[in-house]
């Protein structure tokens, strides 16, 4: 995609005149540094569109993560400056502490977290030659800051504003149509090509980016934000819709052509309501949800195996169809947010917590481990040979290991933010050097700056070049040290310069030898902490329902999608489907709620074996990685169908069936259908 289009030119203009106006009003205030102003500007300013309401969130967590940063600058560093070493430690932790609960937080708050962090090493660290000063000049970087970050909202707000609203709504458009799409092809007579199944697997991704979208909307310009708990409602469904369709379609293919053709009616006018339907209708659902009940042939008059396939392909179909329809119905609520809410919408809403995320608390410490170590280095050698001006290495030595700490393998990032700070260095002394010192009046200083401005945020706005841009524009702004009188101070420069790629190298040094963590490692770690959340939940360590679980199995989804294709054939790994453990989650909580729903009941017992020996099973596969489960966990799940069978009917004995059948496809899909000994129709 070339840089120059007409999206990234507006995005040019809007950052290129916001650092203008912030330049301004910082000049203006007789701040010590403005150039922190604009370089604030590039640094909030989303780089992939702008929207409004991610910049005015971005300004509001940078504002607040350097205010945080000052305060803590203001306790860590005076007390601690007579002991350099201990003072390096201090700040390194600080930075470490900072990236770990970024980590774990997985929502744009984070990067008030970040912030907060390397402030203290990036703009605590250069005063404390003076600690006397470290208060007025820490409230005046605070001021320049958010100078900066009001100067990006207030213009990326005002002129040609892309709302959140109309990305999220045009994603969600998108992930519905594409559920649309899967869901009638799955039910189709042909079923779902491979390309369908893995574009299936995509709306993992999809969601996550959706979550982040309406993270930020209640910042929006524009005025119609969503309810949140609507949007969460909303979310809780389409993460329901993956697990009920692919369970739906696994239970189509097993029962095969020994389908009875009521219920092959049934399918057929399922997925023509789900083809054609464009709102809610809840009365069209309970139809549905009635017909397939009465499609079911009645208990004992077919085979066990495929009397269980079929109950569970009803039930499945039950709840996909009644999933969908919420979805249909909720949309229009978030589209036109200040339509009058019905009491269905209330119910959903009111149902809705926050969506859960998968964290790594072991990956996020290591992170913060990997910086902490990072700034000790550059103290350590600011400290060994005397550097006055070394706070700049340590400062971008913390900025460099906190900015992509949350990527598993950062070093490609850093690279290119090391080899564009050495572009970054002559250009910045071209204008130091040559072309500042020759204007006069701020008129003529805006317009030898524009090129610069316009020229970085083009390319900050283009998804290729948004690194080398960023990286670019941090070096090349903090050269410039724009100030109210201009000191072209040679030496001051260049040991600026040293700093700032020293500090960037050493990023880079200590991630090659400490911080890569492998596609295959990051993979088995997500894979375990969702067989650890299973276990848990078979063993009743944790609440039973199964909205939580999916929401955090379906993001695990999301992420392994990647590194699993980067793995590729590593032992362990190939066949591993996180897909497939979301759907044992699911059954595996339905399970543990009927036998919660119904103590004292006769498949009671027979569902605790198999909890414990589901438990058993999965904290194995925790600790040692994937293994075939035993034959004791496939005897207590034909335990636990035969109970179910011998119930004769109703909606319990439906979902105990969908719920155990779900199991024994997703853990045994080769096993051999349970036995079928002769039985009387109950």
């Amino acid at each position: 995609m070339s840089a120059f289009n007409t999206r990234g030119v507006i995005y040019a203009t809007n950052c290129t005149l916001a650092a203008l106006l912030a330049l301004y009003v910082a000049f203006s205030a007789g701040l010590p540094n403005p150039g922190w102003a604009s370089l604030t500007v590039f640094i909030v300013s989303q780089p992939l569109g702008a929207a409004s309401g991610s910049v005015v969130s971005r300004a509001l967590y940078r504002s607040a993560g350097t205010v945080f940063g000052i305060i803590a600058s203001m306790l860590i560093l005076p007390t601690l400056v007579q002991t350099p070493g201990l003072m390096i430690a201090a700040v390194g932790a600080w930075v470490g502490l900072c990236i770990y609960v970024s980590l774990l937080d997985r929502s744009p708050r984070s990067y008030a977290f970040l912030l907060a962090g390397y402030t203290v090493a990036l703009v605590g660290l250069p005063l404390i030659s003076d600690v006397s000063q470290l208060f007025d000049i820490g409230v005046a970087r605070i001021e320049e800051i958010v100078i900066g970050a009001c100067s990006a909202a207030l213009v990326h707000s005002l002129l040609f504003p892309r709302s959140l609203k109309s990305q999220m709504d045009a994603r969600l458009g998108a992930i519905l149509a594409d559920a649309r799409a899967w869901m009638t092809a799955a039910l189709s007579p042909e079923g779902s090509t491979p390309a369908e199944k893995a574009a299936r697997r995509r709306v993992a991704a999809d969601l996550t980016e959706l979550h982040q979208l309406a993270s930020g909307q209640r910042f929006d310009a524009d005025a119609g934000a969503a309810d949140s708990r609507i949007v969460s409602a909303l979310e809780a469904r389409l993460v329901a819709l993956l697990p009920l369709m692919s369970a739906v379609e696994d239970r189509l293919r097993a029962i095969g052509n020994a389908m009875p053709p009521a219920l092959t009616q049934h399918v057929a006018e399922v997925r023509q309501w789900i083809d054609q339907a464009t709102q809610g209708d809840q009365d069209r659902v309970d139809r549905l949800a009635a017909a397939g009940q009465q499609a079911l042939p009645a208990p004992g008059t077919l085979p066990a195996w495929t009397e269980m396939l079929a109950a569970s392909a009803v039930q499945r179909l039950a709840e996909l169809a009644e999933a969908w329809n919420d979805c249909l119905h909720l949309m229009p609520f978030i589209r036109d947010p200040v339509r009058e809410q019905d009491p269905l919408t209330q119910r959903l809403a009111d149902a809705q917590g926050r969506r859960q995320l998968h964290v790594d608390h072991g990956l996020a410490a290591y992170a913060g481990l990997a910086a902490a170590v990072a700034v000790a280095i550059a103290g350590a050698a600011a400290i060994t040979v005397g550097w006055a001006q070394g706070a700049t290495m340590i400062g971008l030595a913390a900025a460099g290991s906190s900015v992509f700490a949350f990527v598993d393998d950062p070093r490609p990032m850093q690279k290119l933010m090391v080899a564009w700070s050495l572009i970054a260095a002559p250009v910045a002394a071209l204008y130091v050097f040559a072309i500042l010192p020759a204007v006069d009046g701020f008129g003529a200083f805006a317009l030898a700056l524009s090129p610069l401005y316009f020229g970085t945020a083009l390319f900050l706005a283009t998804p290729q070049h948004w690194l080398r841009a960023l990286g670019f524009a941090l070096i090349s702004q903090t050269l410039l040290a724009l100030q109210p009188s201009l000191r072209a101070d040679f030496d001051s420069f260049m040991n600026i310069a040293i700093g700032a790629v020293a500090g960037s190298l050493i990023a880079l040094l200590v991630t090659s030898l400490m911080r890569v963590v492998s596609a295959e490692t990051s993979a088995t770690r997500i894979l375990r902490a969702g067989w650890r959340d299973l276990a848990a939940l078979a063993a009743g360590r944790t609440p039973p329902g199964a909205d939580a679980l999916a929401s955090r199995m379906l993001d695990r989804v999301g992420l392994l999608i990647p590194r699993l294709a980067r793995v590729g054939g590593a032992s362990g790994l190939g066949h591993a489907d996180a897909l497939n453990d979301l759907r044992l989650g699911v059954n595996t909580a339905t399970l543990r709620e009927l036998a919660g729903e119904s103590e004292g009941a006769p498949f009671a017992p027979a569902v605790d074996a198999l909890m414990r020996q589901l438990s058993a099973h999965f904290a194995s596969q925790a600790r040692k990685g994937p293994a075939q489960p035993s034959s004791a966990l496939l005897a207590a799940l034909d335990n636990t169908l035969r109970q179910f069978l011998a119930l004769g009917g109703g909606a319990l004995r439906l979902r105990g069936l969908a719920a155990a059948t779900g199991l024994r496809r997703g853990l045994f899909p080769e096993a051999p259908p349970l036995d079928d000994p002769e039985r009387a129709p109950c």
